[in-house]
């Protein structure tokens, strides 16, 4: 597996004086390894979630569990807002991701989180492969 990262920056606003940081990602994988993970279905598994989507899905929590017809409809708004939220899984960043933050901190997070993701992946397929039958011994 591959993973590619290119970090580059725009300017935004009227003024143009607010910096917007970006990030593009993108995961390749060798055919055994996208074998592996359609074998598995590992191309749902969720590697980041940003800060908005984490944000809208805690407040549609609290919204619906507090019930009534209001909290309903705002639990719902929610959970809608956190739908278009950005969220990256294994299938999504083989196809690649253009990533944009209002902060520095925030694409580091994405940046990192990403490569945890791909490293989780990698312990995944290790084990992966190992479900032929094989006997491992521990000893202790």
């Amino acid at each position: 597996m591959q993973l590619k990262l290119r970090r580059s920056q725009r300017t935004a606003g009227i003024t143009g004086s607010k910096v917007v940081y970006m990030l593009d990602a993108r995961a390749e994988l060798t055919p055994e390894e996208r074998a592996l993970v359609n074998k598995h279905g590992l191309g749902k598994l969720a590697i980041y979630d940003s800060e908005a989507r984490k944000k809208q899905g805690q407040a549609a929590g609290e919204r619906l569990s507090g019930g009534g017809l209001i909290g309903t409809a705002r639990g719902l708004a929610s959970v809608a807002m956190a739908a278009m939220a950005l969220q990256i899984t294994i299938d999504s960043l083989t196809n690649g991701h253009h990533i944009e933050c209002k902060t520095m901190d925030e694409l580091l997070g994405a940046d990192s989180a990403i490569r945890e993701g791909c490293e989780n992946l990698r312990t995944y397929l290790n084990i992966a492969v190992t479900f032929d039958g094989r006997e491992e011994i521990i000893e202790f």
